[in-house]
């Protein structure tokens, strides 16, 4: 085995090597040295493409000593006969494909790793997507938002799912809450509703009915002394204040209206002249 040049590239390979490992071109019983200039040539070329000799005589390729390791050893030249017929057209090297081969695995490794990452990126988003929408919904304590959540992110943290679905059911609850204490018209029941939710949505409605529960007992007992209850429960800022006032200046009217009216009514009777009675007769003593 001798370390020759390869024809194509000139990088060393031996010339028992199949290809070289450099460019890939057929090496093994394909090589031949010009026995002009010594240089190497691949069997199918006519003539030395270095000083144009004439390849149609056999070829002695003189292989040149190797060292391996410290030990030098010399290899018996081999010789091959190159035939060449005019009519015959030269035979091109096969050059090897494994750089195309190479070039494809290192295309598709990068291609996977780009879509390895935007699948990463894109759960990393999700996750970071999910935790904002987590708080967002907690803060909020707004049941549609709550809902949306548990139905957008079916996959979510139990504990997190767990700590949504809690504060859905207590509002649920207080909803409920609300409901039965509206539909019972009753005072105090609205007003403990209120008591114990005071920062719930409702409580501005509860108020305005309460309001309204005061004002029909204020109108159905109709005295000076119910609308004045109501002024005063509400310091004048009730729903109905500015009516209450007016209820009370008519019944004060009405009330100075016939207390004239029965005052002129008896200055008129003690003001008619009175009928003279006639004496009767004494009856006469027999």
């Amino acid at each position: 085995m001798a370390i020759i040049k390869c024809p194509e590239c000139g990088h060393q390979v031996s010339d028992h090597a199949k290809t070289c490992p450099s460019c890939g071109v057929d090496i093994a019983g394909n090589i031949l040295r010009c026995p002009e200039c010594g240089e190497l040539v691949f069997a199918f070329h006519d003539v030395c493409p270095n000083c144009h000799r004439s390849l149609a005589q056999p070829i002695v390729v003189k292989p040149k000593s190797v060292r391996y390791d410290d030990e030098d050893t010399q290899r018996t030249p081999r010789v091959q006969t190159l035939k060449s017929s005019p009519t015959e057209a030269p035979i091109e090297p096969k050059r090897s494909r494994h750089p195309v081969a190479i070039a494809f695995v290192v295309a598709m490794v990068a291609a996977m790793a780009i879509v390895f990452l935007a699948i990463y990126m894109n759960n990393k988003m999700e996750q970071q997507n999910e935790v904002d929408a987590f708080e967002r919904a907690i803060s909020s304590a707004e049941p549609v938002i709550l809902q949306d959540y548990l139905l957008r992110y079916p996959q979510a943290p139990k504990e997190r799912r767990d700590s949504v679905q809690s504060v859905l059911n207590r509002l649920q609850q207080i909803e409920n809450d609300w409901q039965n204490a509206y539909a019972s018209k009753s005072r105090s029941i609205i007003k403990a509703f209120i008591d114990k939710y005071p920062q719930n949505i409702h409580v501005k409605e509860g108020r305005l009915t309460i309001d309204s529960l005061d004002w029909v007992q204020a109108t159905n007992a109709n005295t000076i002394e119910s609308y004045e209850a109501y002024l005063k429960l509400y310091a004048n800022q009730g729903e109905h204040s500015d009516e209450a006032s007016m209820k009370i200046d008519e019944i004060r009217i009405r009330i100075e209206a016939e207390e004239k009216a029965k005052q002129d009514s008896i200055a008129q009777a003690n003001a008619e002249p009175k009928p003279e009675s006639k004496a009767e007769p004494r009856p006469v003593k027999k």
